[in-house]
């Protein structure tokens, strides 16, 4: 059988990102911007031409040093890409205006081929107004449009044609500039959209701005400014978000079911009362420090009130409650409009003093009296401590850190008073035995020297026959006395090592116990009086024990000196 060694050779050398599939590598690459796809792509001769199929297409002018370059490179892969494949998403990013030449390419080649998602971020440096090429697709799922918050942009007057599309969002975008028109309506061809977000959005010269859409169910208004009327023309509008907006008024539908609403001042939000509403959190930032609440503005909470009445899950931040309790004659003309309450919520979170934040009781009623199951929750935190709170608790830390040091140190002496009772134990065998043992070797002395006397006068009176037999025998106890007195001395010299051990044990305890009890009396002293007598009094006894310890120590010290210097003289006259 034949092999094609080449081809077995470049199936060993093939690294694992080249044996991955395409739709993977497409993936990965999609994460960068397109101009590094194509760099990335030459690397390896089967990624060659796989940038021109990739279906995401990722376009940002910063990779370039000027705009003509950009447009220059935007030109070629458009031309060069495999035209039978689709674009699912394309990402844009430059600086300048929308008009440019290149941004009407890349839309256009996105739209014919049938993309389903579009973000298109610009820089522009003066306000300009956007190409009518960028709204209109047919394809169009997702569109993502903003620009720089400095310089707001001009979207077209006339509806944007995107049957497809279900998720919007627009930042910083100008809606309307002159006053020619009465009302503005973008959105009413754009029939299955479901998310809707405007953030940094202005309308202007018009007396109203019209949101037309059928199947609407989610929007999100952020940061706009609208001097006239919103009207919102969406029945399956469910939840509506609107944050730090200054609009003249939000006509919302009534099947509204969530409503979060946070700004300065309440916008009214319906004609009609919000009759299917489920859950509204409502924040308004009317507290101003060292100010007492305006009566207007507790009218116009009072009413911001009434249109959620019919609200289960109510959350109110804790500006309302005060403002409100803080004019009981202005609640007392007002029923309670809340009648299917399940659950009340002050949130003070945002509150640097939310400890001082109170309700009276005519506001409370004014909430709950037609929901008296309802749940109530109000948790506000501890007022901060006074100066002469921080300075009592700063000393009441200070005497427990002491009395904390002060019992560390005693467990310490009280385990070294037992140590040294273990200590003063062992000492006492030893020195029993060292006591014994020189005994014992003083007396082998004194015997041996009486033996020699003796054989000495027996010498003298002895034949010269017999003189050399007598020397033998005195040597021969010589030999045997000495020996034993070698064993003698050789354990007596054990026990005075071990003696010299504990005696330097005894030293350190000693000293041991004079530091504790040193340290424990000056943090005594920085102890009030009652409490230090307290202290005093609960280890009286152990500081008892402690001096009574030192007291016999000393004693001990000079006893096992006495003995060991005893020894040491008699080894000195032994050995001379």
């Amino acid at each position: 059988m034949d092999f094609d060694h080449e081809n077995v050779r470049s199936d060993i050398n093939e690294d694992r990102l080249s044996s991955l599939p395409d739709d993977l590598i497409h993936q990965i690459l999609s994460c960068n911007d397109i101009k590094f796809a194509v760099q990335t792509c030459l690397l390896s001769s089967r990624w060659k031409l796989l940038w021109t199929s990739m279906p995401c297409l990722n376009f940002s002018s910063r990779h370039f040093g000027s705009l003509p370059k950009f447009a220059e490179f935007v030109t070629h892969v458009l031309s060069h890409r495999n035209h039978q494949i689709e674009v699912t998403s394309v990402k844009l990013s430059f600086h300048g205006e929308a008009s440019q030449a290149f941004v009407r390419k890349i839309t256009s080649y996105a739209f014919s081929h049938n993309v389903q998602e579009l973000t298109v971020v610009s820089f522009p440096r003066n306000h300009h107004e956007f190409p009518p090429c960028l709204f209109s697709s047919p394809s169009l799922k997702h569109f993502t449009l903003s620009c720089n918050f400095h310089v707001l942009c001009l979207a077209p007057k006339t509806p944007w044609d995107f049957p497809a599309l279900t998720s919007l969002r627009l930042d910083a975008v100008r809606f309307c500039d002159d006053n020619t028109r009465k009302s503005v309506d973008l959105f009413s061809k754009c029939v299955n959209l479901k998310n809707l977000t405007l953030e940094s959005f202005v309308v202007e010269t018009v007396e109203g701005f019209d949101i037309i859409t059928p199947r609407l169910s989610n929007l999100t208004l952020i940061k706009g400014r609208c001097l006239q009327v919103i009207n919102l023309i969406a029945p399956q509008l469910e939840n509506l978000t609107v944050i730090d907006c200054s609009i003249k008024y939000l006509n919302a539908p009534p099947g509204l079911s969530s409503l979060y609403y946070r700004g300065y001042c309440f916008s009214p939000l319906s004609k009609d009362r919000l009759h299917s509403l489920n859950k509204a959190t409502i924040w308004l930032s009317i507290y101003c420090s060292n100010m007492p609440y305006k009566e207007e503005d507790a009218r116009k909470t009072i009413n911001m009130l009434q249109e959620v009445q019919s609200a289960r899950f109510l959350t109110l931040n804790a500006d309302i409650v005060e403002c409100i309790s803080s004019f009981p004659d202005l609640l007392s003309l007002h029923p309670s409009p809340f009648s299917n309450l399940i659950c009340l919520n002050i949130d003070s979170s945002m509150r640097k003093d939310a400890y001082k934040v109170k309700i009276s009781t005519e506001a409370r009623n004014f909430l709950l009296e037609n929901s008296p199951s309802a749940t109530f929750i109000m948790a506000l935190p501890e007022a901060p401590p006074t100066k002469a709170m921080q300075q009592k608790e700063a000393r009441a830390k200070k005497k427990a850190k002491l009395a904390a040091e002060i019992e560390s140190h005693m467990m310490e002496l009280r385990t070294s008073l037992e140590q040294g009772k273990l200590h003063f134990e062992t000492k006492q065998r030893f020195k029993l035995g060292f006591e014994d043992l020189m005994v014992r070797l003083q007396a082998l002395t004194k015997m041996q020297i009486e033996s020699e006397r003796t054989l000495i006068e027996q010498v003298k009176e002895s034949a010269e026959i017999l003189k050399a037999g007598m020397q033998m025998q005195v040597y021969e106890r010589e030999i045997i006395g000495t020996g034993i007195r070698a064993q003698l001395v050789t354990q007596i010299e054990a026990c005075a090592g071990v003696l010299r051990a504990l005696l330097k044990q005894e030293c350190e305890e000693s000293e041991f116990i004079f530091s504790r009890k040193f340290v424990v009396g000056l943090l005594l002293d920085n102890l009030p009086k009652r409490q230090r007598t307290e202290i005093e009094a609960c280890y009286s006894r152990l500081l008892q024990e402690s001096e009574a310890r030192s007291v016999h120590l000393i004693s001990e010290r000079d006893a096992s000196c006495q003995i060991i210097d005893a020894y040491e003289k008699f080894l000195s006259y032994m050995a001379s």
